[in-house]
Protein backbone atom coordinates (compact mmCIF):
# COMPACT_ATOMS: atom_id res chain seq x y z
CA UNK A 1 0.00 0.00 0.00
CA UNK A 2 1.25 3.58 -0.93
CA UNK A 3 2.23 6.15 1.87
CA UNK A 4 -0.25 8.71 2.19
CA UNK A 5 1.35 12.35 2.07
CA UNK A 6 0.63 13.98 5.40
CA UNK A 7 -0.07 17.69 4.30
CA UNK A 8 -0.46 20.03 7.54
CA UNK A 9 -3.40 22.00 8.13
CA UNK A 10 -2.76 25.63 7.12
CA UNK A 11 -2.63 28.88 9.35
CA UNK A 12 -5.27 31.15 9.47
CA UNK A 13 -3.22 34.01 10.58
CA UNK A 14 -2.59 34.94 7.29
CA UNK A 15 -6.05 34.89 6.22
CA UNK A 16 -7.12 37.21 9.21
CA UNK A 17 -4.30 39.66 8.67
CA UNK A 18 -5.54 40.30 5.79
CA UNK A 19 -9.12 40.56 6.48
CA UNK A 20 -7.90 42.80 9.31
CA UNK A 21 -6.00 45.15 6.36
CA UNK A 22 -9.51 45.38 4.87
CA UNK A 23 -11.46 46.10 7.96
CA UNK A 24 -8.62 48.83 8.91
CA UNK A 25 -9.47 50.84 5.96
CA UNK A 26 -13.00 51.01 6.11
CA UNK A 27 -12.93 51.93 9.75
CA UNK A 28 -9.81 53.76 9.44
CA UNK A 29 -12.08 55.84 6.57
CA UNK A 30 -15.24 56.12 8.59
CA UNK A 31 -13.45 58.01 11.89
CA UNK A 32 -11.42 60.19 9.29
CA UNK A 33 -14.80 61.18 7.84
CA UNK A 34 -16.58 61.56 11.28
CA UNK A 35 -13.16 64.16 12.33
CA UNK A 36 -13.83 66.01 8.77
CA UNK A 37 -17.56 66.23 9.56
CA UNK A 38 -17.07 67.84 13.18
CA UNK A 39 -14.69 70.08 11.91
CA UNK A 40 -17.24 71.44 9.31
CA UNK A 41 -19.93 71.70 11.68
CA UNK A 42 -17.53 74.31 14.04
CA UNK A 43 -16.51 76.41 11.31
CA UNK A 44 -16.64 80.17 12.33
CA UNK A 45 -18.79 82.65 10.91
CA UNK A 46 -16.77 84.70 8.50
CA UNK A 47 -16.60 81.54 6.59
CA UNK A 48 -20.08 81.27 5.92
CA UNK A 49 -20.66 83.79 3.05
CA UNK A 50 -21.71 83.79 -0.05
CA UNK A 51 -18.14 84.18 -1.32
CA UNK A 52 -16.83 81.50 0.27
CA UNK A 53 -18.97 79.07 0.73
CA UNK A 54 -18.95 78.06 -3.15
CA UNK A 55 -15.27 78.16 -3.15
CA UNK A 56 -14.79 75.88 0.25
CA UNK A 57 -17.37 73.62 -1.34
CA UNK A 58 -15.46 73.45 -4.86
CA UNK A 59 -12.54 72.61 -3.10
CA UNK A 60 -13.17 70.15 -1.22
CA UNK A 61 -15.20 68.25 -3.97
CA UNK A 62 -11.95 68.44 -5.86
CA UNK A 63 -9.71 66.66 -3.06
CA UNK A 64 -12.50 64.35 -2.60
CA UNK A 65 -12.48 62.78 -6.20
CA UNK A 66 -8.79 63.16 -5.85
CA UNK A 67 -8.98 60.63 -2.55
CA UNK A 68 -11.56 58.51 -4.44
CA UNK A 69 -9.35 58.42 -7.15
CA UNK A 70 -6.33 57.40 -4.89
CA UNK A 71 -8.69 54.82 -3.05
CA UNK A 72 -9.64 52.77 -6.26
CA UNK A 73 -6.22 52.76 -7.71
CA UNK A 74 -4.70 51.28 -4.49
CA UNK A 75 -7.80 48.52 -4.93
CA UNK A 76 -6.92 47.55 -8.18
CA UNK A 77 -3.30 47.32 -8.18
CA UNK A 78 -3.59 45.43 -4.64
CA UNK A 79 -6.24 42.95 -6.50
CA UNK A 80 -3.84 43.10 -9.83
CA UNK A 81 -0.99 41.83 -7.28
CA UNK A 82 -3.31 39.13 -5.47
CA UNK A 83 -4.10 37.54 -8.96
CA UNK A 84 -0.73 37.51 -10.16
CA UNK A 85 0.82 36.25 -6.70
CA UNK A 86 -2.34 33.44 -6.70
CA UNK A 87 -1.65 32.14 -10.18
CA UNK A 88 2.20 32.15 -9.50
CA UNK A 89 1.51 29.62 -6.58
CA UNK A 90 -0.46 27.39 -8.55
CA UNK A 91 1.54 26.89 -11.43
CA UNK A 92 4.35 26.28 -9.14
CA UNK A 93 2.14 23.42 -6.84
CA UNK A 94 -0.06 22.09 -10.04
CA UNK A 95 -3.26 23.70 -8.73
CA UNK A 96 -5.76 24.33 -11.21
CA UNK A 97 -7.01 27.51 -11.95
CA UNK A 98 -10.38 28.66 -11.88
CA UNK A 99 -12.20 29.33 -15.15
CA UNK A 100 -15.17 31.61 -13.63
CA UNK A 101 -16.52 32.53 -10.52
CA UNK A 102 -19.70 30.04 -10.34
CA UNK A 103 -19.24 27.55 -12.52
CA UNK A 104 -18.16 24.19 -12.75
CA UNK A 105 -14.76 25.58 -12.39
CA UNK A 106 -15.79 28.29 -10.59
CA UNK A 107 -13.29 30.27 -7.96
CA UNK A 108 -16.37 30.65 -5.56
CA UNK A 109 -18.16 27.24 -6.13
CA UNK A 110 -18.96 25.81 -2.87
CA UNK A 111 -17.11 22.28 -2.41
CA UNK A 112 -13.90 20.62 -3.67
CA UNK A 113 -13.89 20.83 -7.56
CA UNK A 114 -11.51 21.75 -10.09
CA UNK A 115 -10.66 25.33 -10.02
CA UNK A 116 -11.73 26.21 -5.92
CA UNK A 117 -10.21 29.15 -5.18
CA UNK A 118 -7.73 28.07 -2.65
CA UNK A 119 -7.33 31.53 -0.53
CA UNK A 120 -6.11 29.96 3.45
CA UNK A 121 -3.04 27.77 1.36
CA UNK A 122 -2.14 30.39 -1.00
CA UNK A 123 -1.91 33.13 1.99
CA UNK A 124 -0.36 30.46 4.41
CA UNK A 125 2.57 30.08 1.87
CA UNK A 126 2.64 33.25 0.21
CA UNK A 127 4.29 35.86 2.17
CA UNK A 128 2.30 38.46 0.31
CA UNK A 129 3.10 41.87 2.38
CA UNK A 130 6.75 41.44 2.11
CA UNK A 131 6.44 39.97 -1.47
CA UNK A 132 5.10 42.97 -2.32
CA UNK A 133 7.47 45.30 -0.91
CA UNK A 134 10.72 43.57 -1.74
CA UNK A 135 10.00 43.82 -5.77
CA UNK A 136 9.28 47.30 -5.48
CA UNK A 137 13.13 47.24 -3.60
CA UNK A 138 14.77 44.56 -6.02
CA UNK A 139 15.61 46.63 -9.11
CA UNK A 140 16.75 50.51 -9.66
CA UNK A 141 14.55 51.46 -11.93
CA UNK A 142 11.52 50.23 -9.43
CA UNK A 143 13.32 51.59 -6.04
CA UNK A 144 13.22 55.39 -8.08
CA UNK A 145 9.05 55.11 -7.90
CA UNK A 146 9.39 53.50 -4.30
CA UNK A 147 11.92 55.92 -2.21
CA UNK A 148 9.98 59.07 -3.69
CA UNK A 149 6.77 57.60 -1.77
CA UNK A 150 9.08 56.86 1.44
CA UNK A 151 10.49 60.74 1.42
CA UNK A 152 7.27 61.94 0.37
CA UNK A 153 5.57 60.28 3.23
CA UNK A 154 8.09 61.57 5.59
CA UNK A 155 7.21 65.06 4.24
CA UNK A 156 4.04 64.82 4.85
CA UNK A 157 4.15 63.67 7.76
CA UNK A 158 5.87 66.73 9.29
CA UNK A 159 3.23 68.19 7.87
CA UNK A 160 0.39 66.82 9.31
CA UNK A 161 1.86 66.90 13.24
CA UNK A 162 2.92 70.47 13.01
CA UNK A 163 -0.24 71.52 11.01
CA UNK A 164 -2.65 68.82 12.97
CA UNK A 165 -1.80 70.13 16.21
CA UNK A 166 -1.64 73.64 15.91
CA UNK A 167 -5.49 73.75 14.39
CA UNK A 168 -6.20 71.19 16.98
CA UNK A 169 -7.33 68.36 14.70
CA UNK A 170 -8.29 65.27 16.17
CA UNK A 171 -7.34 61.75 14.90
CA UNK A 172 -4.02 62.54 13.29
CA UNK A 173 -3.12 58.82 14.00
CA UNK A 174 -6.02 57.67 11.28
CA UNK A 175 -4.64 60.01 8.38
CA UNK A 176 -0.82 58.86 9.11
CA UNK A 177 -2.52 55.33 8.87
CA UNK A 178 -4.40 54.99 6.17
CA UNK A 179 -1.07 56.33 4.68
CA UNK A 180 0.56 53.52 5.62
CA UNK A 181 -2.82 50.93 4.23
CA UNK A 182 -3.87 52.32 1.74
CA UNK A 183 -0.97 54.76 -0.47
CA UNK A 184 0.12 58.48 0.53
CA UNK A 185 -2.04 59.91 -2.24
CA UNK A 186 -5.28 58.86 -0.36
CA UNK A 187 -4.45 59.88 3.07
CA UNK A 188 -2.85 63.27 1.55
CA UNK A 189 -6.35 64.30 0.07
CA UNK A 190 -7.98 63.65 3.12
CA UNK A 191 -6.34 65.97 5.41
CA UNK A 192 -6.41 68.74 2.48
CA UNK A 193 -10.13 68.33 2.84
CA UNK A 194 -9.54 68.71 6.87
CA UNK A 195 -7.25 71.86 6.69
CA UNK A 196 -10.01 73.53 4.23
CA UNK A 197 -12.71 72.72 6.38
CA UNK A 198 -10.44 74.03 9.54
CA UNK A 199 -9.05 77.06 8.70
CA UNK A 200 -9.05 78.43 12.35
CA UNK A 201 -7.96 76.34 15.35
CA UNK A 202 -11.26 74.37 16.65
CA UNK A 203 -12.18 75.75 19.84
CA UNK A 204 -11.41 73.58 22.69
CA UNK A 205 -15.47 72.08 23.74
CA UNK A 206 -15.59 70.82 19.79
CA UNK A 207 -17.09 68.22 20.91
CA UNK A 208 -20.01 69.45 23.15
CA UNK A 209 -20.45 72.23 20.02
CA UNK A 210 -21.31 69.20 17.55
CA UNK A 211 -22.85 67.00 20.29
CA UNK A 212 -26.30 66.92 18.31
CA UNK A 213 -25.07 66.21 15.10
CA UNK A 214 -21.95 63.91 16.07
CA UNK A 215 -22.59 61.86 18.96
CA UNK A 216 -19.32 61.84 21.56
CA UNK A 217 -17.70 58.13 21.56
CA UNK A 218 -16.60 56.87 25.01
CA UNK A 219 -14.17 58.90 26.10
CA UNK A 220 -12.80 56.73 28.88
CA UNK A 221 -9.38 55.67 26.88
CA UNK A 222 -8.61 59.31 26.58
CA UNK A 223 -8.39 59.78 30.45
CA UNK A 224 -6.95 57.10 30.73
CA UNK A 225 -3.97 58.36 28.46
CA UNK A 226 -4.09 61.78 29.99
CA UNK A 227 -3.41 59.97 33.58
CA UNK A 228 -0.36 58.00 31.93
CA UNK A 229 0.65 60.87 29.79
CA UNK A 230 -0.07 64.39 30.68
CA UNK A 231 -1.41 66.88 28.73
CA UNK A 232 1.34 69.63 27.55
CA UNK A 233 0.03 73.12 27.24
CA UNK A 234 -1.07 74.75 24.18
CA UNK A 235 1.50 75.69 21.85
CA UNK A 236 4.34 73.38 23.06
CA UNK A 237 6.78 72.62 20.01
CA UNK A 238 9.35 70.15 20.60
CA UNK A 239 12.83 71.16 20.11
CA UNK A 240 14.39 70.97 16.04
CA UNK A 241 16.55 68.87 17.37
CA UNK A 242 14.53 65.80 18.30
CA UNK A 243 12.44 66.06 14.62
CA UNK A 244 16.16 66.03 13.28
CA UNK A 245 17.35 62.93 14.94
CA UNK A 246 14.55 61.14 14.21
CA UNK A 247 14.25 62.67 10.30
CA UNK A 248 18.11 61.32 10.05
CA UNK A 249 16.86 57.62 11.19
CA UNK A 250 14.33 57.57 8.93
CA UNK A 251 16.42 58.61 5.97
CA UNK A 252 18.75 55.89 7.05
CA UNK A 253 15.80 53.02 6.70
CA UNK A 254 15.18 54.49 3.17
CA UNK A 255 18.68 54.22 2.27
CA UNK A 256 19.35 50.77 3.78
CA UNK A 257 16.12 49.35 1.58
CA UNK A 258 17.07 48.25 -1.27
CA UNK A 259 20.47 46.38 0.13
CA UNK A 260 18.57 44.82 2.73
CA UNK A 261 16.27 43.29 -0.12
CA UNK A 262 16.49 39.36 -0.41
CA UNK A 263 18.46 39.44 2.84
CA UNK A 264 16.55 37.95 6.17
CA UNK A 265 16.88 41.76 7.60
CA UNK A 266 14.57 43.23 4.97
CA UNK A 267 11.27 42.44 7.41
CA UNK A 268 12.82 44.37 10.25
CA UNK A 269 14.15 47.52 8.04
CA UNK A 270 10.98 47.60 6.21
CA UNK A 271 9.10 47.17 9.77
CA UNK A 272 11.08 50.26 10.99
CA UNK A 273 10.57 52.19 8.16
CA UNK A 274 6.81 51.95 8.95
CA UNK A 275 6.59 52.37 13.13
CA UNK A 276 9.43 55.69 13.04
CA UNK A 277 6.45 57.89 10.65
CA UNK A 278 4.36 57.55 14.29
CA UNK A 279 6.72 58.78 16.58
CA UNK A 280 6.92 62.28 14.94
CA UNK A 281 2.99 61.90 16.35
CA UNK A 282 3.87 60.83 19.49
CA UNK A 283 6.82 62.98 20.13
CA UNK A 284 5.29 65.82 21.41
CA UNK A 285 3.09 63.87 24.09
CA UNK A 286 5.91 61.68 25.71
CA UNK A 287 9.13 63.97 25.92
CA UNK A 288 9.07 66.22 29.39
CA UNK A 289 8.45 70.02 29.24
CA UNK A 290 12.19 71.59 29.22
CA UNK A 291 12.56 69.49 25.83
CA UNK A 292 10.37 72.29 24.05
CA UNK A 293 9.32 75.47 24.03
CA UNK A 294 5.70 77.42 24.17
CA UNK A 295 5.11 79.82 21.63
CA UNK A 296 2.69 82.28 22.16
CA UNK A 297 1.78 83.03 18.33
CA UNK A 298 1.91 80.65 15.42
CA UNK A 299 4.68 82.73 13.57
CA UNK A 300 7.13 81.85 16.25
CA UNK A 301 7.21 78.58 15.29
CA UNK A 302 8.22 79.17 11.41
CA UNK A 303 11.71 79.34 12.06
CA UNK A 304 11.30 75.33 13.55
CA UNK A 305 9.15 74.66 10.64
CA UNK A 306 11.53 75.91 7.86
CA UNK A 307 14.46 73.82 9.46
CA UNK A 308 12.69 71.12 9.91
CA UNK A 309 11.59 71.00 6.12
CA UNK A 310 14.98 72.23 4.77
CA UNK A 311 16.25 69.15 6.30
CA UNK A 312 13.75 66.90 4.66
CA UNK A 313 14.27 69.12 1.23
CA UNK A 314 18.38 68.37 1.36
CA UNK A 315 18.54 64.92 2.23
CA UNK A 316 15.37 64.03 -0.29
CA UNK A 317 17.39 65.82 -3.13
CA UNK A 318 20.53 63.83 -2.50
CA UNK A 319 18.89 60.58 -2.19
CA UNK A 320 16.85 61.19 -5.34
CA UNK A 321 19.54 62.00 -7.52
CA UNK A 322 21.53 58.81 -5.98
CA UNK A 323 18.43 56.91 -7.35
CA UNK A 324 18.06 58.80 -10.39
CA UNK A 325 21.62 58.05 -10.88
CA UNK A 326 21.55 54.06 -10.23
CA UNK A 327 17.98 53.76 -12.15
CA UNK A 328 19.51 55.80 -15.51
CA UNK A 329 22.85 54.07 -15.23
CA UNK A 330 21.72 50.18 -14.67
CA UNK A 331 19.41 50.57 -17.56
CA UNK A 332 21.56 52.76 -20.08
CA UNK A 333 22.62 50.31 -22.93
CA UNK A 334 25.93 49.56 -24.29
CA UNK A 335 27.25 52.43 -26.59
CA UNK A 336 28.08 49.47 -29.07
CA UNK A 337 25.77 46.62 -30.68
CA UNK A 338 26.02 43.59 -33.75
CA UNK A 339 23.17 43.86 -35.84
CA UNK A 340 22.52 40.76 -38.31
CA UNK A 341 23.23 41.56 -41.71
CA UNK A 342 23.54 38.83 -44.52
CA UNK A 343 26.68 40.45 -45.86
CA UNK A 344 28.09 41.12 -42.72
CA UNK A 345 26.70 39.01 -39.68
CA UNK A 346 28.44 40.55 -37.04
CA UNK A 347 28.31 44.43 -38.47
CA UNK A 348 28.95 46.59 -34.94
CA UNK A 349 27.12 49.80 -34.45
CA UNK A 350 27.30 52.81 -32.50
CA UNK A 351 24.49 54.26 -30.44
CA UNK A 352 24.74 58.18 -29.54
CA UNK A 353 25.01 59.64 -26.60
CA UNK A 354 21.24 61.06 -26.77
CA UNK A 355 19.76 57.51 -27.84
CA UNK A 356 21.34 56.03 -24.75
CA UNK A 357 19.81 58.61 -22.31
CA UNK A 358 16.46 58.29 -23.89
CA UNK A 359 16.12 54.49 -23.60
CA UNK A 360 17.34 54.85 -20.34
CA UNK A 361 14.57 57.27 -19.24
CA UNK A 362 11.97 55.15 -20.80
CA UNK A 363 12.94 52.36 -19.05
CA UNK A 364 12.75 53.70 -15.73
CA UNK A 365 9.55 55.39 -16.99
CA UNK A 366 8.10 51.83 -18.42
CA UNK A 367 8.75 50.05 -14.58
CA UNK A 368 4.85 51.89 -14.05
CA UNK A 369 3.51 49.29 -16.73
CA UNK A 370 5.92 45.76 -15.82
CA UNK A 371 4.81 45.04 -12.28
CA UNK A 372 1.23 45.23 -10.36
CA UNK A 373 3.19 46.65 -6.97
CA UNK A 374 5.46 49.01 -8.98
CA UNK A 375 2.38 50.79 -10.84
CA UNK A 376 0.57 51.11 -7.29
CA UNK A 377 3.41 52.86 -6.37
CA UNK A 378 4.24 55.02 -9.44
CA UNK A 379 0.42 55.81 -10.14
CA UNK A 380 0.65 56.93 -5.93
CA UNK A 381 3.40 58.95 -6.81
CA UNK A 382 1.75 61.03 -9.51
CA UNK A 383 -1.26 61.81 -7.58
CA UNK A 384 0.38 62.66 -5.23
CA UNK A 385 2.38 64.94 -7.02
CA UNK A 386 -1.16 66.35 -8.96
CA UNK A 387 -2.68 66.90 -5.52
CA UNK A 388 0.33 68.94 -4.40
CA UNK A 389 0.28 71.36 -7.43
CA UNK A 390 -3.93 71.58 -7.02
CA UNK A 391 -2.82 72.85 -3.54
CA UNK A 392 -0.71 75.37 -4.26
CA UNK A 393 -2.85 76.92 -7.30
CA UNK A 394 -5.61 77.12 -4.75
CA UNK A 395 -3.80 78.29 -1.67
CA UNK A 396 -2.12 81.29 -4.09
CA UNK A 397 1.70 79.67 -2.12
CA UNK A 398 4.18 82.56 -3.07
CA UNK A 399 7.13 80.96 -5.11
CA UNK A 400 9.77 83.04 -3.13
CA UNK A 401 8.21 80.96 0.48
CA UNK A 402 8.58 77.63 -1.62
CA UNK A 403 12.28 78.08 -2.76
CA UNK A 404 12.91 79.07 0.66
CA UNK A 405 11.66 76.06 2.33
CA UNK A 406 13.39 73.23 -0.37
CA UNK A 407 16.53 75.06 -0.98
CA UNK A 408 19.23 75.08 2.19
CA UNK A 409 20.68 78.72 3.29
CA UNK A 410 18.54 80.68 1.39
CA UNK A 411 17.00 83.89 3.35
CA UNK A 412 13.46 83.98 3.73
CA UNK A 413 11.93 87.59 2.39
CA UNK A 414 9.67 89.39 4.52
CA UNK A 415 6.23 90.63 3.30
CA UNK A 416 4.53 93.79 3.75
CA UNK A 417 1.27 91.89 5.57
CA UNK A 418 3.95 89.97 8.30
CA UNK A 419 3.47 92.32 11.60
CA UNK A 420 0.70 94.33 11.97
CA UNK A 421 3.58 96.95 13.48
CA UNK A 422 4.60 97.68 9.54
CA UNK A 423 4.15 100.90 8.02
CA UNK A 424 1.83 99.36 5.52
CA UNK A 425 -0.96 98.65 8.85
CA UNK A 426 -0.12 102.32 9.83
CA UNK A 427 -1.00 103.89 6.23
CA UNK A 428 -4.09 101.55 6.27
CA UNK A 429 -5.08 102.99 9.47
CA UNK A 430 -4.65 106.44 8.54
CA UNK A 431 -6.61 106.26 5.36
CA UNK A 432 -9.46 104.79 7.14
CA UNK A 433 -9.57 107.98 9.13
CA UNK A 434 -9.38 110.12 6.64
CA UNK A 435 -12.39 108.38 4.88
CA UNK A 436 -14.57 108.97 8.18
CA UNK A 437 -13.79 112.24 8.72
CA UNK A 438 -14.63 113.01 5.17
CA UNK A 439 -17.84 111.15 5.79
CA UNK A 440 -18.77 113.62 8.65
CA UNK A 441 -17.73 116.49 6.75
CA UNK A 442 -20.74 115.24 4.29
CA UNK A 443 -23.02 114.13 6.53
CA UNK A 444 -23.33 116.78 9.03
CA UNK A 445 -23.28 119.89 7.31
CA UNK A 446 -26.55 121.77 8.25
CA UNK A 447 -29.93 121.73 5.55
CA UNK A 448 -30.81 124.55 3.67
CA UNK A 449 -33.97 126.58 5.06
CA UNK A 450 -37.30 127.02 2.82
CA UNK A 451 -36.96 130.06 -0.05
CA UNK A 452 -34.89 130.58 -2.95
CA UNK A 453 -31.43 130.51 -2.14
CA UNK A 454 -29.12 133.67 -2.46
CA UNK A 455 -26.83 134.11 -5.13
CA UNK A 456 -23.66 133.65 -3.27
CA UNK A 457 -24.86 130.76 -1.78
CA UNK A 458 -25.46 129.48 -5.24
CA UNK A 459 -21.74 130.38 -6.31
CA UNK A 460 -20.78 128.51 -3.07
CA UNK A 461 -22.39 125.40 -3.78
CA UNK A 462 -21.21 125.76 -7.42
CA UNK A 463 -17.48 125.27 -5.79
CA UNK A 464 -18.09 122.75 -3.31
CA UNK A 465 -19.83 120.78 -6.51
CA UNK A 466 -16.30 121.18 -8.67
CA UNK A 467 -14.10 119.95 -5.56
CA UNK A 468 -16.39 117.10 -4.54
CA UNK A 469 -18.52 116.52 -7.09
CA UNK A 470 -19.37 112.62 -5.67
CA UNK A 471 -21.12 114.21 -3.07
CA UNK A 472 -23.67 116.27 -5.96
CA UNK A 473 -24.26 113.57 -7.77
CA UNK A 474 -25.51 111.82 -4.64
CA UNK A 475 -27.24 114.88 -3.90
CA UNK A 476 -28.94 114.64 -7.37
CA UNK A 477 -30.00 110.79 -7.35
CA UNK A 478 -32.53 112.01 -5.02
CA UNK A 479 -34.56 114.29 -6.98
CA UNK A 480 -37.30 113.32 -9.48
CA UNK A 481 -37.20 115.19 -13.08
CA UNK A 482 -41.15 116.46 -13.33
CA UNK A 483 -40.41 114.87 -17.01
CA UNK A 484 -39.34 111.38 -16.06
CA UNK A 485 -41.41 108.08 -16.81
CA UNK A 486 -42.55 105.87 -14.22
CA UNK A 487 -39.60 103.68 -14.98
CA UNK A 488 -37.33 106.16 -14.16
CA UNK A 489 -38.80 107.54 -11.09
CA UNK A 490 -38.81 103.89 -9.73
CA UNK A 491 -34.45 103.33 -10.53
CA UNK A 492 -34.39 106.87 -8.69
CA UNK A 493 -36.17 106.29 -5.55
CA UNK A 494 -34.55 103.12 -5.53
CA UNK A 495 -30.81 105.08 -5.49
CA UNK A 496 -32.16 107.10 -3.08
CA UNK A 497 -32.65 104.45 -0.49
CA UNK A 498 -29.51 103.05 -1.23
CA UNK A 499 -28.03 106.51 -0.59
CA UNK A 500 -30.07 106.75 3.13
CA UNK A 501 -29.08 103.61 3.85
CA UNK A 502 -25.33 104.15 2.80
CA UNK A 503 -25.52 107.79 5.02
CA UNK A 504 -26.75 106.15 7.48
CA UNK A 505 -23.89 103.44 7.83
CA UNK A 506 -21.57 106.35 7.45
CA UNK A 507 -22.93 108.17 10.59
CA UNK A 508 -23.04 104.97 12.42
CA UNK A 509 -19.35 104.49 11.96
CA UNK A 510 -18.90 108.75 12.57
CA UNK A 511 -21.07 108.14 15.87
CA UNK A 512 -18.53 105.84 17.01
CA UNK A 513 -15.36 107.89 16.60
CA UNK A 514 -16.78 110.44 17.59
CA UNK A 515 -18.14 108.87 21.17
CA UNK A 516 -14.60 106.79 21.84
CA UNK A 517 -11.65 107.30 20.63
CA UNK A 518 -10.64 103.63 20.86
CA UNK A 519 -9.90 101.50 17.56
CA UNK A 520 -13.06 99.76 16.09
CA UNK A 521 -12.97 95.88 17.09
CA UNK A 522 -15.60 93.69 15.26
CA UNK A 523 -18.31 91.62 16.84
CA UNK A 524 -17.82 87.84 17.20
CA UNK A 525 -19.63 87.15 13.42
CA UNK A 526 -17.26 90.57 11.57
CA UNK A 527 -14.11 89.07 12.72
CA UNK A 528 -11.77 87.01 11.02
CA UNK A 529 -9.26 84.84 12.63
CA UNK A 530 -5.73 84.51 11.62
CA UNK A 531 -5.69 82.22 9.13
CA UNK A 532 -8.65 82.41 7.52
CA UNK A 533 -8.13 84.68 4.98
CA UNK A 534 -8.72 84.20 0.95
CA UNK A 535 -6.24 83.68 -1.09
CA UNK A 536 -6.53 84.03 -5.06
CA UNK A 537 -5.95 80.90 -7.22
CA UNK A 538 -2.29 80.89 -8.96
CA UNK A 539 -1.41 78.73 -11.19
CA UNK A 540 2.34 79.69 -11.49
CA UNK A 541 3.01 78.42 -8.22
CA UNK A 542 1.21 75.03 -9.18
CA UNK A 543 4.21 75.16 -11.88
CA UNK A 544 6.42 75.84 -9.63
CA UNK A 545 5.28 73.28 -7.48
CA UNK A 546 5.21 70.11 -10.25
CA UNK A 547 8.77 71.88 -11.40
CA UNK A 548 10.60 71.01 -7.87
CA UNK A 549 8.48 67.64 -7.68
CA UNK A 550 10.10 66.73 -11.58
CA UNK A 551 13.92 68.24 -10.39
CA UNK A 552 14.17 66.78 -6.62
CA UNK A 553 11.41 64.22 -6.74
CA UNK A 554 8.60 63.85 -4.50
CA UNK A 555 10.63 64.76 -1.20
CA UNK A 556 11.89 68.20 -2.06
CA UNK A 557 8.64 69.17 -3.92
CA UNK A 558 6.41 68.02 -1.34
CA UNK A 559 8.39 70.02 1.43
CA UNK A 560 8.73 73.34 -1.00
CA UNK A 561 4.87 73.34 -0.59
CA UNK A 562 4.17 72.45 2.67
CA UNK A 563 6.80 74.82 3.87
CA UNK A 564 5.05 77.93 1.93
CA UNK A 565 1.81 76.41 3.33
CA UNK A 566 2.54 76.69 7.00
CA UNK A 567 5.12 79.70 6.79
CA UNK A 568 2.15 81.71 4.94
CA UNK A 569 -0.97 82.00 7.15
Amino acid sequence: MAPVPLESSPSYIPTAVVGAHVFSIVYLSLVVGRTIYRSYLALPPSSATRHREPLRRGYVQTFSILSLISVITAGFFGVKFGLLSYRVWATERGVELPTSLFGDKGALRAGEHPGRFHLVKWLNDTPFYRDSLEVVAEKARYFWWGQQVSLGLISWTIYLVLEGQRRKISNLWAFLALAQLVNLSYAQNLFFVAVLLTPVPLPENVRDLTRSSVPVTSNRYSHFLERIIPRKKDGFIPKPALYSSLLFISFATVFIIPYAADTTAFVNVSCISGILPFSFLLLPYIIPTEWGTIISHPHDSHSTYMTLLRVISTFSAGLHLKSTFLALSHNTPESTYYRHNLLNPFKEEHRSVLGRGSTAVGRVFGAMGEHPAVGSVAWDVILTGLSLGVWAAIRGLDASDMLSSSIPFMGHTKRPSEGLADSNFWGIKTKKEKAIVTTDVSTDEPRRGPGRPKKTEISKGIEAQERNPSSTARRRKGIARKSASLGEKGFQRADHHRERSKRATSRTYSGRSRNSDDEYTPSEYERVDEGDEDAEEDFESAALAWGLLSIGGLGTGSAAVYGAETTSR
